[in-house]
């Protein structure tokens, strides 16, 4: 956990510079990367950036959930956040 200036002063600490969020997770060795697995998709539902309250594209709508939860997965992998 990060120390608050005042803190750093009286530990007499210097807080260095985090040049990526990969290389600060990489760093770190109270954060551990854990394995999340991508989401299947059986909905056969076409997906968009819009999710509605209608009953008729519940499909759809989960279709586009599971496709914009694995696109932010797939980035935290490519940092290397996540396995």
């Amino acid at each position: 956990m990060a120390m608050t200036r005042q803190e750093r002063v009286n530990a007499q600490k210097k807080q260095y510079r985090i040049n990526s969020v990969k290389q600060a997770f990489k760093d770190d060795t109270v954060i551990l990367a854990k394995s999340i697995s991508l989401l299947k998709d059986s909905t056969t539902g076409t997906v968009s950036d819009v999710l509605d309250d209608t009953t008729a594209n519940q499909k759809d709508d989960v279709a586009s959930l599971a496709n914009k939860v694995n696109e932010i997965l797939l980035a935290l992998k490519t940092v290397g956040i996540v396995k």
